[in-house]
């Protein structure tokens, strides 16, 4: 295996030889960070990378695909169930109230996950990410209950069985009167069916409470394979015996089964649903009470089948879906016993108690763990866990669950413009994507930069199902190396995008942040082979599926890596510059740079080919020292890597830093880039056709220089970009200055930067630290008379667990030189962020039932879109102080 620890022998000039063959490495590195940007060969945008498929590796093998066949995936709904396959069988959850008008004259039903429907309070208490999930749903005066569970039995087809027990209350403190509930259970199939649907096979349902009724059944090319891909549902009642003896009777079942060439009903199910009970209002109004039903009838050729239970509450229904693992299976009777009812029960509390047992043995520990007094370990807080703000641990459970429950397959094809801006999009091949999503109700679809961030709290969860997420994204991969920033596959994901948010540029980047978790796996194999351990038993396994995937990865980093250095490249050598920005953009304040994952924070005024953008430059930084520690512990020739480590050393070169990004005069890091401070939107009227063709007035708003021209210069923005340095362990920890190399200043210039992070006036707020200093020309500030400021004071979890990380280095790190100042520092300024980040996080979540995209800094209130259930999720991580 290649190590960075190399012999020491001398040349005839005295130096070492590795000093010599270091220093001319950096000298190449040098030179190919200069002429990184010439014109080069460039293959087709649209093609694959020719690389073999990580999907395709042993680990995701039949056994693993038929485990993961079923899941929660349709992370844009309340709640709803698919295959792994490009034409899924799938499965989603309607609910509404049958007896009031409003239902029909305002749509409201519940169906997709969104922030309009003003639910109360909806999220997973508990998911495993693979077999069982509970989440509670809290909409005005229904409180639903929701649990998943998944098994396999001998007699189960592909993909097992799964069952769904809807749990319906009131909420409390509602004053007590007769309610009803309608829940809908449907099934569609996106292929044409294998063989024709059998709505009620056994005859309409007179009552569930007698015993487990099969509402329909099927065979799908989905589930193809043993038992030629048959299925059925079932229903069973089971509201609790003292309250289902005192009714008359017990929840009321209607149905409708029908087919449609158009598989793009799937999509609007609730207004086909809705639209079908006013059509059957109009046919046979009623005398009596206003009440929504389905019609009851079903056509021969069925590929929807929609089944409404409509209950009064409280009461309880269990659904079950049962796959043949035999061609002539002798019915699904004995196997229902553990499916519905009271084997539920036994299933479900099996099921949560290992969950809670696994969540304690895995993030427990850090939760408890306090610093011993003189101590500087990094992985510990003076916070103990009796300090921690009551609810951490609920939270942290939620945050997780929240985030596995979110996980949702993808089929398709996203749309890229090769051409200029007005050319045609061109469609990129066809292609899976398993993926976390940051939102359900605002964002179900995949972001590169977020996955990076959910992938590390994930794989401390399970590795394995973490491996299968970064395969999926690094499988999407074009022949240049580039991978699209925003994955919108299929109809479903489309139709939850704004238009102008579907194409994608392939000379747009994103934060490479999946070095961040495939970073850790690396340093799996690097910490087992220092420690020479055992690679024999369970950790040898785990051990031996890290190499294979990291070996299997390695063509497609290296394309990934080169394909930053060659299209982000920045105007000076070792430089780097988001592309994307728009120069003519001048109705925005500040342009934005999405392409950053920052949105608006603010950059230079004037976008031009002079920038320097700070935060991708410590990026690369860290993909090169990810690429080396990859390389080498996957024992690769020393020619291959030493040039990762040649760019590690150059891009974290102290002084190269200073002099491209330290506002010396200030003392704080910048981009750099053609800007002033002088700057405002203004409205003024111009001209314009109207539709009969005369000119008329129009009030426009436009970005206007004010006082002194833009010139090249620092960008005096204080925020998150000024702390990447510091983020990325880029700065010297001992207090003896750090390598010769680093130019001086040492861990005076750390101070200085750690003083900065804790000032009041700059980021440091009582609730975390804020996106922009106020002292910031843009803070607050509206973007566009349309655009309120997104990162321009907020507070983001993703950003402060970055900085906690870096914290918690520096903590442990820095005691190891001088007189230790820098680990007190950063000892102290990681358990005041982390307490003051966790009393705002946990109690967002106890008072409004949410975790949030952003909190604001003045009143720490959760602000945005929610659920956010991505890289806010780290909240886990922070409290367990895993970083």
């Amino acid at each position: 295996m290649a190590s960075s620890k190399g012999t020491k022998s001398k040349s005839k000039s005295g130096f070492s030889v590795t000093t010599l063959v270091t220093a001319g490495l950096v000298a190449l590195a040098a030179a190919y960070f200069a002429y990184r940007g010439r014109q080069h060969f460039r293959p087709p945008v649209l093609s694959p990378l020719k690389a073999p498929k990580l999907t395709d590796l042993a680990e995701f093998d039949a056994a693993y695909k038929d485990q993961m066949l079923w899941g929660s995936y349709r992370s844009g709904l309340y709640f709803g169930m698919r295959t792994r396959t490009p034409k899924a069988l799938l499965s989603g959850l309607l609910w509404f109230d049958p007896d009031d008008p409003n239902t029909l004259n305002e749509m409201r039903a519940r169906h997709e996950a969104k922030q309009g429907d003003g639910l109360t309070t909806y999220g997973w208490k508990r998911h495993d990410g693979r077999t069982y999930g509970t989440q509670e749903l809290v909409d005005g005066e229904y409180n639903i209950t929701l649990s998943m569970l998944k098994s396999f039995g001998p007699e189960s087809g592909p993909g097992g069985d799964w069952s769904v027990r809807l749990q319906l209350a009131r909420v409390p403190g509602i004053p007590s009167r007769r309610r009803r509930i309608s829940v809908v259970m449907y099934l569609g199939d996106e292929d044409a069916p294998r063989q024709p649907w059998q709505v009620l096979p056994d005859g309409e349902v007179a009552d569930l409470r007698s015993g487990p009724a099969t509402l329909v059944s099927g065979a799908s090319s989905a589930l193809a394979g043993r038992g030629g891909g048959r299925w059925a549902l079932h229903a069973l009642e089971t509201t609790s015996a003292s309250v289902s003896s005192s009714r008359s009777r017990g929840c009321r079942v209607d149905y409708l089964g029908m087919g449609m060439e158009d598989k793009g009903y799937l999509l609007k199910v609730k207004e086909l649903m809705l639209s079908t009970m006013w059509e059957r209002l109009e046919r046979q109004p009623s005398s009596n009470r206003f009440r929504l039903y389905l019609p009851n009838g079903a056509t021969t050729s069925a590929d929807l089948a929609l089944f409404q239970v409509t209950c009064v509450l409280p009461s309880a229904v269990d659904f079950a879906f049962t796959s043949s693992g035999a061609v002539e299976s002798g019915g699904w009777g004995e196997r229902l016993g553990s499916l519905l009812g009271p084997g539920l029960d036994e299933a479900l509390a099996a099921k949560q108690a290992d969950f809670d047992e696994r969540f304690e043995r895995i993030f427990g520990a850090g939760m408890r763990r306090q610093r011993q007094p003189g101590a500087s370990d990094a992985g510990a807080s003076s916070s103990s866990s009796s300090s921690l703000p009551e609810g951490t641990l609920e939270v942290s459970r939620a945050a997780l669950s929240n985030l596995l429950g979110s996980v949702g397959y993808f089929y398709g094809s996203s749309l890229v413009r090769t051409g200029g801006p007005d050319s045609e999009p061109q469609p990129y091949w066809p292609a899976p994507l398993f993926t976390a999503v940051p939102s359900r109700s605002f964002f179900p679809r995949g972001f590169l930069w977020d996955e990076g961030f959910h992938q590390l709290l994930v794989q401390k969860w399970d590795p394995q199902l973490s491996r299968d997420v970064i395969a999926h994204w690094l499988d999407l991969m074009n022949a240049q190396g580039w991978i699209p920033r925003e994955q919108i596959l299929g109809e479903e994901a489309r139709t939850r995008v704004p238009a102008e948010f579907v194409v994608q540029n392939p000379s747009h980047a994103n934060p490479p942040s999946l070095f961040l978790p495939i970073a850790k796996m690396a340093s799996q194999l690097v910490a087992a082979a220092a420690a020479t351990a055992d690679t024999r038993g369970a950790d040898g396994e785990e051990l031996a599926r890290v190499s294979a995937f990291l070996r299997r990865a390695w063509p497609r980093l290296e394309a990934w890596y080169s394909w930053f250095n060659v299209t982000q490249a920045g105007p000076a050598a070792s430089s780097f510059r988001w592309h994307g920005r728009d120069p003519s953009a001048v109705g925005e304040l500040n342009p934005k740079t999405l392409t950053s994952g920052l949105d608006d924070y603010p950059r230079s005024s004037h976008p031009d080919d002079s920038e320097r953008h700070l935060d991708l430059r410590c990026w690369m930084a860290l993909a090169s020292q990810a690429m080396y520690d990859i390389g080498s512990s996957l024992g690769l020739s020393p020619p291959v890597v030493e040039r990762y480590r040649a760019a590690a050393s150059l891009l974290s070169d102290l002084g190269a830093l200073r002099r491209l990004h330290l506002d010396e005069a200030a003392g704080r890091f910048a981009d750099w880039g053609t800007h002033t401070e002088d700057v405002q939107l203004a409205t003024r009227v111009i001209t314009v056709p109207g539709p009969d063709g005369q000119l008329q007035p129009q009030s426009v708003t436009q970005r206007v220089v004010t006082g002194s021209p833009p010139r090249p210069q620092f960008v005096p923005q204080y925020g998150y970009v000024s702390l990447f340095p510091l983020i990325m362990k880029l700065l010297p920890a001992g207090g003896d200055g750090g390598d010769a190399g680093s130019g001086s200043g040492g861990a005076d210039l750390t101070l200085q930067q750690l003083a900065l992070l804790q000032d009041p006036s700059l980021l440091w707020s009582p609730y975390g630290l804020r996106s922009l200093a106020t002292s910031a020309s843009l803070y607050k500030k509206r973007n566009t008379a349309d655009d309120p400021p997104y990162w321009r004071g907020q507070i983001w979890i993703n950003m402060n667990y970055l900085v906690l990380r870096a914290l918690s280095y520096y903590a442990a790190a820095g005691g190891s030189g001088g007189d230790g100042e820098v680990a007190r520092v950063a000892a102290a300024a990681h358990d005041e962020l982390r307490l003051r980040l966790l009393k705002t996080l946990v109690g967002n979540y106890r008072r409004n039932g949410y975790l949030y995209e952003q909190y604001d800094d003045e009143s720490g209130r959760g602000i945005s879109s929610h659920p956010f259930t991505g890289w806010t999720a780290l909240v886990t991580l922070i409290a367990a102080q895993e970083y």
